[in-house]
């Protein structure tokens, strides 16, 4: 591999075989809050309306979240620890782990992860065998985590992946910026995972395709 960036053709995106998901996208990712994301409210409206112009093509649009129940977390007398359901922040109830207003549409699936990958720590690839899906356009929060892991683990196990460069966004790290990781997880992710296009991009060619292709 070398320096050379990974250089292939543009992925077919037809609706009978693609599917738009949105990882994370929950209010605990948004500036000054959970996890500060500085640019979150712009990730969540790129991705809004690229999963508008997708579900009018007849896409179909997934929208996974990291949430955890009560009854996940039993102590020996077999009822819920309190300590950890009073205090864990992406427990259900609290806004943190709510989606942000005006994601999901009826005919949406919503799909749930216990930890970072939809893949490692949910059934997304079990999910996509059912429909015969083979290639999946991702947004989401935060880039080089939760976006990251999965887009990651999908491409390992062979399935397209094209990024919303701008329908996600990044937290700061250790003297990075939000903006430099963002920009640094899609460049790796490039390098060697997949593609990367802008969520107008793809809302466009969503828009040439017939109503109800899918």
């Amino acid at each position: 591999m070398g320096s050379n960036p990974r250089v292939e053709d543009p992925y077919d995106l037809s609706p009978g075989h693609t599917v738009l998901l949105g990882i994370d996208f929950q209010q605990g990712f948004s500036a000054g809050g959970w996890e500060d994301t500085p640019d979150a409210a712009s990730a969540v409206a790129n991705f809004r309306t690229a999963a508008a112009a997708w579900r009018r093509a007849g896409g179909q649009v997934i929208l996974c979240r990291e949430i955890y129940y009560p009854e996940d977390y039993l102590g020996p007398d077999g009822k819920p620890i309190a300590e950890v359901v009073d205090h864990h922040p992406l427990m259900s109830g609290r806004d943190n782990a709510e989606f942000h207003p005006g994601l999901v549409e009826p005919g949406d699936l919503v799909m749930r992860k216990t930890g970072f990958s939809a893949v490692a720590a949910g059934n997304l690839l079990e999910v996509l065998e059912e429909h015969r899906w083979d290639t999946v356009v991702i947004g989401g929060l935060t880039t080089p985590i939760c976006v990251g892991t999965t887009s990651d683990d999908l491409s390992m196990a062979g399935i397209k992946v094209v990024i919303l460069e701008d329908a996600c966004a990044s937290q700061s790290f250790e003297g990075f910026s939000a903006q430099d990781a963002h920009a640094f997880a899609l460049a790796r992710f490039r390098y060697q995972f997949g593609q990367t296009l802008t969520a107008e991009a793809f809302s466009a060619y969503a828009r040439g395709l017939p109503t109800g292709v899918g």
